[in-house]
């Protein structure tokens, strides 16, 4: 088991080797803008995920990821025990059939906060926005949308959406519309289907969706290219 000491060695090794990378670029009289961004890049990243390392026993869903309003096919769909959170925390507007949140947040208790969360925000074809993390040479990274193929409530597997036009289409698959987002067309890459945690999942931006047609299509063809 380390101890402490070699953890503050860990910590002295990696203070040294984060300096010496930002020496060589602060040396340099013209750094090069490629170079200067990359670096700035992975220091954002490094801090980024200390912290979410740093919070990780300790995290919660926030409380403004709880939609304000519920439309009455999301709400058809729940099962009843989550409906009866729904009625508690959410009026429903006659007109358009919608539930409007009629509760201050953070007043709703945590586990019923996050069920709703899980149940309407992070669930099977919907679009959320990931923190793929720092990427070295042809690895997919940083902040992507991404559709959520499963829920595993600790994490979630998903397939990153890309807005440049593949090369190869058979191992692609189209996403000509997200409901939600900007209209244009991305892909998906089958062979980047992958899992990630719900604390890389940006929550406070926009979510948008995908057609059920969308999902199966990629699960299918990742069977074929896996």
């Amino acid at each position: 088991m380390p101890t402490i000491k070699d953890v503050e060695n860990s910590l002295n090794n990696c203070q040294a080797i984060l300096q010496k990378y930002f020496d060589d670029v602060n040396t340099d009289p013209l750094p090069d803008d490629e170079i200067l961004k990359l670096r700035n890049e992975y220091f954002k990243w490094t801090d980024m995920k200390t912290k979410f390392i740093d919070s990780e026993k300790n995290f919660h869903l926030p409380y403004n990821a709880l939609p304000s309003k519920i439309s009455k096919y999301s709400y058809n769909y729940l099962y009843q025990d989550k409906k009866d959170i729904v009625d508690k925390y959410y009026k429903k507007d006659d007109k358009t059939g919608e539930f409007i949140i009629n509760a201050n947040k953070k007043n709703i208790p945590i586990n019923e906060a996050e069920t709703l969360i899980y149940n309407l925000v992070l669930k099977r074809g919907n679009v959320v926005w990931i923190n793929f993390g720092y990427n070295i040479g042809v690895e997919f990274g940083g902040r992507h949308p991404a559709i959520i193929l499963r829920n595993n409530k600790g994490s979630l597997f998903v397939a990153p959406l890309s807005s440049q036009t593949p090369k190869d289409m058979d191992i692609n698959v189209l996403i000509d519309y997200v409901y939600g987002f900007e209209k244009m067309d991305r892909y998906v890459n089958v062979l980047r289907l992958c899992h990630v945690s719900i604390i890389r999942v940006d929550l406070l931006s926009k979510t948008g969706s995908v057609k059920g047609t969308i999902l199966d299509e990629i699960i299918n063809k990742a069977k074929i290219k896996i």
